[in-house]
């Protein structure tokens, strides 16, 4: 999108919600948008504005006006309805009615293409992480704890907000039933295109020469593979799925976290967003905390009554079963940016994504041979 184009459509959000003299005399600091083909600027206010909350800055979130912006960027369940609604405002306002923290919207034009919204600041869960990293001041056992404290945090919430989600079902006050979420599903089909996106994009776009030999010769096996993965998830116990509860999408404010990526939720396994928080593509740990933080997730459940959470093997079973489908969805989402998006700058992120295959795969009794033929085709199986 053309910065001159976004600066004008934001001033005239900014009119509306103020008045033109407010919009003109605005500051605006073009935030970018990471993976995503919206952008995020920060606005800032001059001093006379009647500023929302009190606060003079805001983030406007400007649309691509060349693309369906009420779809899904990523993959969405066969039989979903098309939404009616932009997805964000519409999930927002459920996760809003259940008590869940999320930034305030201000305005919605959706002819413009932008949203007006609450600024939670620039403190992500993933540079508190690395600023823990950076601090030299705590002994090591100080330092290991204060890490898990952080997780322990976003688990509380991930947790917090399952709960919630169960209670709603039976609370007259919120309408689910008008939340896009609950119509559209993890189903066979986009468990499948998950896991094809890998064999599309890490593997056959990715690999050439001997390399794309080898993957030919073990597709109708993986093929196989894959469809008894998707069926071992689907008997996992469903959960509504924010889909990327990972470290770049939680905000800190004011002592609380924030939600701010869940217009594309959907009900799933309920290890989804536990995958995507503890085997993370920004922030590695290592098993033994990923193994600390689980039994954490798992007690939490059980003191609050998830019901998923009453057999533990069985979470743990279905955390690294997730973990596989998931982050070889993700290996093939990075070279999938790279190669349709022009970014390559989450191809960083592509062996480490493996590395978090091999190690659920190591821990899960029964999948012996995906091991072996990902050890075959998957050039960065040892790195």
């Amino acid at each position: 999108m053309a910065i001159k184009n976004m600066e004008e459509r934001i001033r005239k959000a900014l009119t509306q919600l103020f008045d033109i003299e407010v919009a003109q005399s605005a500051e605006l600091e073009n935030r970018g948008g990471h993976a995503s083909l919206r952008i995020y600027w920060r606005v800032q206010l001059p001093a006379h504005a009647s500023a929302p909350r009190g606060e003079y800055t805001q983030m406007a979130m400007v649309l691509p006006q060349d693309a369906d912006i009420l779809e899904s960027e990523e993959g969405m369940s066969s039989g979903a309805e098309a939404p009616k609604e932009l997805p964000f405002v519409n999930v927002h306002r459920y996760l809003d009615s259940i008590g869940m923290p999320v930034p305030d919207i201000d305005l919605v034009d959706m002819n413009l293409g932008v949203l007006l919204l609450e600024d939670l600041g620039d403190q992500t869960f993933e540079e508190s992480i690395l600023e823990l990293r950076r601090r030299d001041d705590l002994e090591p056992e100080d330092h290991e704890e204060a890490f898990l404290d952080l997780y322990r945090e976003a688990i509380d919430l991930l947790v917090e907000f399952q709960q919630a989600v169960l209670q709603s079902a039976t609370d007259d006050d919120v309408d689910n039933a008008d939340c896009i979420a609950f119509g559209r599903s993890f189903d066979k089909e986009l468990l499948r295109w998950e896991l094809d996106h890998y064999l599309e994009w890490g593997l056959e776009e990715r690999l050439d020469g001997k390399a794309a030999e080898r993957v030919a010769a073990r597709k109708a096996d993986l093929d196989r593979i894959f469809d008894e993965v998707v069926d071992e998830l689907l008997d996992v116990q469903q959960a509504l799925v924010l889909r990327d509860y990972q470290s770049r999408n939680l905000m800190h404010k004011e002592g609380q976290w924030h939600l701010i990526d869940f217009q594309d939720a959907l009900k799933g396994p309920f290890t989804y967003d536990l995958v995507a928080l503890l085997r993370d593509s920004y922030i590695e740990l290592e098993s033994s905390q990923v193994d600390t933080l689980l039994d954490h997730y798992v007690t939490r459940g059980q003191q609050v009554g998830l019901p998923w959470c009453a057999d533990g093997d069985r979470a743990y079973e279905a955390f690294h079963l997730q973990t596989i489908q998931r982050k070889l969805k993700d290996a093939g989402r990075f070279v999938y940016i790279d190669r349709v998006k022009g970014d390559p700058s989450f191809l960083q992120y592509y062996d480490s994504s493996i590395r978090y295959v091999r190690e659920a795969l190591d821990k899960l009794p029964g999948w012996d041979e995906l091991a072996q033929i990902l050890e075959e085709i998957e050039p960065s199986w040892d790195v």
